[in-house]
């Protein structure tokens, strides 16, 4: 006990507290640190508070976004299974059937169409749900012949007209999503037309975003996810008589387990969730979007982890300007009261110490602003870079759609006139001019069918294989993306192509996007130039090939040449560009082994140059 007192003294000596207060002092260190205890979790409360609210948002920003682009990739489809009731060669089938002639047409026109529409399968059923056609009638694992009255898309045509859905194919294996039409002859039903839609690449855009989503059907079972362990496994634990249904059905193949992702008292919304992968047990968010259309919903799970430790750390800055403060406040007491013991003569280490308290002071506010200012300026960055590749990639498959759609206008007009012209020369008995019509309009819509099928070429998810492209058909098939563009401009398009085939090693997709960015710019650089030439050239060397694109536009200043092709660096106006093309077109060029190089002059107009390299191993 003696040693304690003498403690406590000597410490309120070197204090200057006095006797009252020094005997105070354990219930003034209690109160202090309760203060930063304090403190530091109201601004943990608050700042995490803040970040799950903001994650709540981006979540449904992002799953607006997922389902927009669900709803248009069903959308693509919804015609077809009307389009096969209404087909000739699927109605032969009903009307002579048992003849081999009719079906084997109609299994090539199933096989063709499903080739043109990039469906998984087209097939048709009969009253009885038996397979009379289908588009894989020559593969190993074909539907003709099979029943599937058992499904319940086929049971929801025949009863209601239409019907869908998604159910791992029993012949092939190989999950899809069903839509059928009922097919019928005057009041009477005669079959169904069934469209198998592949979802798959959708969770492959999932899994390349970098998103934790899946899909939830309107049996609580999850049919697509960015997970693979979590397909076909249900969110919550099912009954039992709904497992025995599901297998029963064979909805999910021959058995599904029932092992929920979730506990019971998981729920979306503000509950968050544990869920455990490769790395450990992660807590995260769970939010929900219904789709009515479908009855299915989609969910997103976003990691509160980073939430957490951004509270945190503001919650640890908090307790140390806490503690900061109270230390300023001791050091200024010590201060006041050695000023009042010691005078003038500690007038020197005084002010030592009201300088060295401004310095901690002024180190703490600058401290705090620098983790507060570093962390929101991530968050913003990283936000907008998200919305800016997102922007850029609408933004070109926007422009794709609608120059074909100007450039197939002028070829449904002439269908439409050659289709009343028929109608007329049948009228009149003339055979032969109405067979020139029908000849005449297969090749307008054979024209239309190759443009069409080109740009889904060029719009589809490429895999990043390479082989011998031929640089020529590559520039070729550029120019008929922009050619729209290009007249109606107004360009004149001069082109210098050799006249054997210039073949590099490289993936035709990627190399026609970096033609597709260079002659974009061309274009645009010419938008208010009196004179308007677009240049393309290919050269041939041993072991090289060179690609210019040349233009008269407004040219490239001296100041603007060394950032050209940095991400984000545009000279466009404001909503015309992101400044990504050419930075990811530099980028293409180099992963192929080539150089991108440009030269330009003001009012003169630019040109690009891209070198690449000749296969090392002949055709």
């Amino acid at each position: 006990m003696s040693e304690r007192v003498a403690m406590s003294a000597w410490f309120s000596s070197r204090l200057g507290l006095p006797g009252g207060l020094s005997r105070a002092w354990p219930a003034i260190a209690a109160i202090a640190v309760l203060a930063i205890v304090g403190v530091a979790l109201l601004s943990y409360r608050l700042a995490l508070s803040a970040g799950l609210a903001q994650m709540s948002r981006d979540s449904d920003d992002r799953l607006t976004l997922i389902a927009s682009t669900f709803d248009a990739t069903v959308a693509r489809f919804r015609y077809l299974p009307t389009v096969l009731s209404l087909a000739d060669p699927v109605r032969r089938l009903f009307r002579t059937p048992g003849d081999g002639a009719v079906v084997e047409a109609a299994n090539r026109y199933l096989k063709s169409l499903n080739q043109a529409a990039g469906s998984a399968e087209l097939y048709v059923l009969d009253t009885a749900g038996v397979t009379l056609a289908a588009s894989n009638y020559d593969g190993a694992k074909s539907f003709v012949g099979h029943a599937y009255d058992f499904r319940p898309y086929f049971q929801s045509a025949i009863r209601d007209g239409e019907g869908q859905f998604y159910a791992v194919g029993v012949t092939t294996g190989l999950p899809g999503y069903f839509l059928s039409q009922r097919i019928t002859e005057g009041e009477l039903t005669i079959g169904v037309a069934v469209v198998k839609i592949d979802l798959t690449p959708l969770e492959a855009d999932w899994v390349r975003a970098g998103d934790l989503v899946a899909m939830e059907d309107e049996g609580g079972v999850l049919i697509l996810a960015s997970r693979a362990q979590w397909k076909y496994h249900p969110l919550r634990r099912l009954p039992s008589t709904a497992v025995a249904r599901l297998n029963a059905s064979r909805q999910f193949g021959d058995t599904i387990e029932n092992a929920p992702i979730l506990g019971s008292s998981a729920e979306s919304g503000e509950v968050s969730v544990e869920l455990g992968d490769d790395d450990g047990v992660h807590e995260y968010a769970l939010r929900a979007r219904p789709l009515p259309a479908h009855g299915w919903q989609l969910l997103i799970f976003s990691d509160i982890g980073e939430a957490r430790r951004h509270a945190m750390t503001i919650a640890v800055t908090a307790g140390f300007a806490v503690l900061t403060v109270q230390l300023l406040g001791l050091v200024a007491h010590q201060w006041r009261q050695s000023m009042k013991a010691k005078g003038e003569a500690n007038e020197l280490l005084e002010r030592s110490v009201a300088e060295r308290t401004m310095e901690l002071r002024e180190a703490n506010r600058q401290l705090t602003s620098e983790v507060l200012e570093r962390t929101r300026t991530e968050q913003e960055l990283r936000q907008t870079h998200e919305s800016l590749v997102q922007s850029a990639k609408l933004a070109s498959l926007g422009q794709a759609l609608a120059g074909v759609a100007h450039e197939i206008n002028q070829p449904l007009a002439a269908l439409t006139t050659y289709i009343a012209s028929s109608r007329v020369l049948l009228q009149r008995n003339e055979i032969e001019r109405t067979a020139l019509n029908l000849d005449l309009m297969s090749s307008i819509a054979e024209r239309m069918m190759a443009l069409i099928g080109h740009l889904r070429m060029f719009a589809r998810k490429e895999t990043g294989a390479t082989s011998r492209v031929d640089v020529g058909v590559t520039l070729g098939n550029a120019m008929r993306l922009l050619q729209y563009r290009i007249r109606n401009e107004g360009i004149e398009v001069v082109l210098d192509l050799p006249a054997e085939p210039a073949h590099v090693e490289a993936n035709p997709i990627r190399l026609e996007q970096v033609f597709v960015n260079l002659l974009s710019n061309a274009v645009q650089s010419m938008r208010d130039r009196p004179r308007r030439v677009l240049s393309g050239c290919i050269r041939r060397a041993e072991s090289t090939v060179t690609i210019e694109v040349a233009d008269t536009g407004s040219g490239i200043s001296a100041d603007h040449m060394k950032s050209l092709f940095d991400p984000f660096f545009t000279t466009k106006e404001i909503g015309e560009g992101l400044g990504l093309g050419l930075s990811i077109s530099y980028g293409i060029v180099r992963e192929l082994g080539g150089t991108i190089s440009v030269e330009s002059e003001l009012q003169i107009g630019s040109r690009f140059r891209v070198t690449l390299p000749t296969p090392t191993e002949p055709a």
